[in-house]
């Protein structure tokens, strides 16, 4: 009976993620420098999602990765592997400070609402990272080559928009998705 209900369970679950659809594509940056502090999301998805957890390490004096994408109702843990105490804190949107914490120490914090957070280390000024925090988790950091892809999004049509840390933009577009199909949206971003 045990068994049985754990591949219910399984089938279930991977039936859910067929029946979403995915956006992939590229993204080119006038001017290029600026395309790896990139996202491409999705604006206003109905519906909630259960709320997962992320890292962001320091590591080298730098955030890793230096764009971390989650969701409103996420929990990001800061992680230090640097042999030096670090510093975490944003000045943007709910602003926080979580003091500081040495090598192979983590503190945490849920983001209650969605925007773009800053992230900073008051030890080391020149340490600097972004968090995403979207209103739905279908958002994606652009790769080095300017490849991204938001996967299981449920089908309708919705409103793909681009964020930029030096303000490059791009005009929103109009995407329709269907369940088990992948739709390709490039895009260009400048100032």
């Amino acid at each position: 009976m045990r068994r049985a209900l754990l591949v219910a369970l399984a089938l279930a679950a991977s039936a859910a993620r067929a029946d979403g659809g995915t956006i992939s594509g590229k993204v080119d940056a006038t001017p290029p420098k600026y395309l790896a502090d990139t996202v491409v999301y999705l604006k206003s998805v109905p519906g909630t999602h259960p709320p997962r957890t992320h890292e962001m390490d320091q590591r080298g004096l730098k955030f890793v990765p230096a764009v971390l994408v989650v969701a409103q109702g996420d929990t990001v843990k800061f992680l230090n592997h640097d042999n030096v105490a670090h510093n975490v804190y944003s000045p943007d949107g709910e602003a926080y400070n979580l003091g500081s914490f040495k090598q192979n120490e983590a503190a945490s914090y849920t983001f209650k609402k969605a925007g773009v957070y800053t992230q900073l280390c008051s030890i080391h000024p020149e340490m600097l990272a972004y968090i995403f925090v979207g209103q739905n988790p279908y958002a994606a950091a652009v790769d080095a080559k300017g490849h991204y892809v938001i996967k299981d999004v449920p089908p309708g049509t919705y409103q793909l928009a681009v964020w930029n840390a030096a303000k490059l933009k791009a005009p929103d577009k109009g995407v329709t998705v269907a369940a088990g199909k992948t739709v390709q949206e490039n895009i260009a971003i400048k100032r």
